[in-house]
């Protein structure tokens, strides 16, 4: 049976006059309502949708009197041109996916160890003078072990968990040790001022 990618999937969808935004059928893709795969076909990364699939949702999306035409498979469609812009959207979909793959399998890259001592430097960097707040970034990061012997926290390329979320690292600090504390201080003191996200001090 025939599979549709993106582009034939939208030209088909736009001929139909059902979406003229190429965006509502990733959107409907990832949510489901139109039945899709990733991964199938020559292109790894891109989303797949058979023919009994697409035929299903053009029945339930257009009038009972409007009979759904496909293009045969060696009619040519129209090209859609990418713009960069939406090839690195794409890419960075498929990055944040493998790398949510890789983390519920928790794959990780290494183990980062929160030191005491460094992370009030940076409470000091930081001018947290707080005493409330700084006892309690201090005291959630300290406690953060996961199964270790010592506090720390488990990254892949430029993310890293903490309490079940992946987090991304501060960019605007060099060293490693920097990108995730610094990251981390943000991340709790969001946490300490937002009663809804606090986890217990």
């Amino acid at each position: 049976m025939r599979k549709y990618g993106l582009d034939e999937l939208f030209d088909v969808l736009k001929r139909h006059k059902i979406t003229t935004n190429k965006e509502s059928v990733r959107r409907w893709l990832r949510e489901g309502k139109i039945n899709g795969s990733k991964g199938a076909g020559p292109r790894r990364n891109g989303w797949w949708v058979t023919e009994a699939d697409l035929m299903a949702f053009l029945k339930e999306r257009l009038p009972d009197h409007v009979n759904p035409e496909l293009p045969e498979e060696n009619q040519n469609t129209t090209t859609v041109v990418v713009t960069e812009e939406e090839k690195e959207e794409i890419r960075e979909e498929a990055r944040q996916e493998l790398l949510g793959q890789l983390a519920a399998k928790n794959i990780w890259e290494g183990r980062f160890q929160l030191k005491k001592s460094f992370v009030n430097a940076c409470l000091d960097h930081r001018r947290i003078e707080n005493r409330g707040l700084r006892t309690y970034i201090l005291n959630r990061m300290m406690q953060h072990k996961g199964g270790y012997a010592t506090p720390g926290v488990l990254y892949l390329l430029d993310t890293f968990k903490f309490d079940g979320e992946r987090l991304p690292f501060d960019s605007s600090f060099g060293s490693l040790d920097e990108q995730v504390v610094y990251s981390l201080i943000d991340h709790l003191q969001q946490e300490y001022v937002n009663p809804n996200r606090r986890k217990g001090e």
